[in-house]
């Protein structure tokens, strides 16, 4: 199933959409679970969620008790670290909203990576319960993509790619810094209920085009790899993102 594309007219005109969308998503799973689950991504999807999320009247109107935050990856550096994920989220997002802090997931970052990854398998298996050989289904994972094509921590190339069997990973040799970081697996991410990219400015034209260019000869790029067999997937961009794309 080919993804969907939105096109806006600016960054401010996407935010204020993506916004709306998220939160008729947690107020969709709310009433038919109790809850709403969604994972997170950093950079400047953070920034843009954060801003519509955060203003009124829809900051009053969302349930946000029933939220469960995670991450689809987070880099292995300390909270307070500027590239963090999680503490760009605390100050733009956590501080202004009332979801419980026992409900935010962050990854432990004061053990070794790689057993970071179990414990964050662990900590989605006690959340989400799955059956036996069944992985957990977020309600909503909101993703970014690199002009490489790279999305989450899951770069061209990268044997990663190939894991099927974990849930969580952790990835010592990022092409880009930091070099280590934890992220959500292919499989964990495509079986989501609800998949959002976001891709703003003209320097993503060109990865913006890629993905949606049949042609191209790029299929492996992680971007184009997420592809869920029972859920949706939606791009967010602005026109400056979508100008080679053909959709503006």
């Amino acid at each position: 199933m080919r993804p969907k594309i939105k096109v806006f007219k600016n960054r401010d005109e996407l935010s204020a959409a993506l916004a709306a969308h998220v939160a008729h998503l947690a107020a969709r799973a709310c009433a038919g679970q109790g809850r709403f689950s969604i994972a997170l991504s950093g950079g400047s999807l953070i920034e843009i969620i954060s801003s519509g999320l955060c203003s009124d009247p829809l900051r009053g109107s969302i349930d946000w008790s029933s939220w469960h935050v995670f991450w689809a990856d987070e880099r292995w550096v300390s909270s307070s670290s500027p590239l963090s994920n999680y503490g760009l989220a605390a100050k733009l997002f956590f501080s202004r909203v009332s979801i419980p802090r026992d409900q935010i997931h962050a990854t432990d970052n004061a053990i070794k990576p790689s057993e970071t990854a179990k414990d964050y398998e662990s900590v989605l298996a006690k959340i989400f319960q799955p059956p036996e050989g069944r992985m957990p289904r977020f309600d909503l994972i909101l993703l970014g993509v690199g002009e490489d094509g790279h999305t989450a921590s899951l770069f061209p190339d990268h044997p990663v790619l190939a894991e099927r069997r974990a849930w969580v990973v952790s990835v010592s040799d990022a092409p880009k810094p930091p070099p280590i970081r934890i992220t959500m697996t292919l499989p964990l991410i495509n079986n989501a209920r609800n998949l959002v990219f976001v891709a703003v400015g003209p320097s993503k034209a060109d990865i913006v085009s890629k993905v949606f260019n049949p042609q191209m000869q790029n299929q492996e790029l992680p971007a184009r790899l997420v592809n869920p067999s029972d859920g949706e997937v939606q791009w967010f961009v602005d026109r400056a993102a979508a100008t080679e794309s053909g959709r503006t």
